[in-house]
């Protein structure tokens, strides 16, 4: 693929995609509900953490989450404050139960009572490494003993894991746009690495940003390295857009002329012809 042509037709998808829209069906709406930074953070890490799967199923969890802790004060005054939840124990998403929950607000009380904030974990400079160190102090912070569902949420990159809630989470307080909040000043978007879901990983792959069939830790470096081309400053700020077209449904996995016809990425794009029956990607997953 042309480099110049490439940037191009994303910087034409930026454009094509409407932010308020797409906010309405993607899990940082949480967090900018909240003009406090402590607040806003501590809603990222919930949000982040619990974006997984359709977004029409984690929604509604996050919902009754976040008017729970509203009623307690907030984010920040019911974490600081907590010392178990009996309101926690019924609440299930999956693989995840309450006491999973439990566990990750003792985490995050001692770790705001230790450090000043999630944030103070994370040092300047590549993700990867900053990355494995806040994951170590978090795992180092955790009360045992750990539940199973626990332990998904503190993915490590030097496990090969493609680390996208928190490769997300970084998006979210790193970034300042018209989605992402911009909190963690300490850090720079330059060094952030995309997020992987279903549907950045797809597209990508059909750009050529990667041939790795699997969304690793990998895959996500690659592609990140292919997008530090186009923008060596904000590599990510394309993440929001790739992940919305799959999101929303715009695009489907494979190449249907009316539908691929409105992508601005069509021209560069080398998604195949269907195969058979059924073998669209879901929309609304990430």
């Amino acid at each position: 693929m042309r480099r110049t042509g490439a940037r191009a037709h994303l910087e034409a998808l930026l454009l094509h995609v409407d932010p308020s829209q797409a906010l309405a069906r993607d899990p940082v709406r949480f967090p900018r509900r909240y003009p406090r930074f402590a607040d806003a953070e501590v809603a990222a890490v919930l949000a982040a953490l619990l974006a997984y799967g359709r977004v029409d199923l984690f929604g509604p969890v996050l919902e009754r989450i976040f008017a729970h802790l509203d009623e307690a004060g907030g984010p920040a005054a019911y974490v600081d404050a907590f010392d178990g939840d009996p309101w926690l124990d019924p609440l299930v998403y999956r693989w995840n139960r309450g006491g999973d929950f439990t566990l990750l607000f003792r985490t995050l009380r001692r770790v705001r009572a230790e450090h000043g904030s999630v944030g103070a974990l994370f040092r300047p400079g590549p993700v990867g490494p900053s990355l494995s160190g806040a994951i170590a102090t978090l795992r180092t912070s955790a009360p045992a003993p750990w539940t199973r569902g626990f332990r998904t949420w503190l993915t490590d990159p030097a496990d090969g894991s493609a680390c996208k809630r928190w490769l997300m989470l970084l998006r979210w307080m790193v970034r300042r746009d018209g989605v992402d909040l911009g909190h963690w000043t300490h850090l720079s978007p330059a060094d952030l690495v995309i997020p992987v879901d279903t549907h950045v990983h797809r597209v990508a792959r059909f750009l050529g940003f990667t041939r790795r069939r699997t969304a690793d830790w990998r895959a996500a470096e690659e592609i990140t390295a292919a997008l530090r081309r186009f923008d060596p400053g904000d590599p990510v700020r394309y993440d929001f857009a790739l992940a919305h077209l799959g999101i929303s449904g715009a695009c489907v996995g494979v190449r249907v002329g009316p539908v691929c016809a409105r992508c601005p990425l069509d021209p560069v794009c080398t998604a195949p012809l269907p195969r058979r029956r059924g073998s669209r990607p879901e929309a609304g997953v990430v």
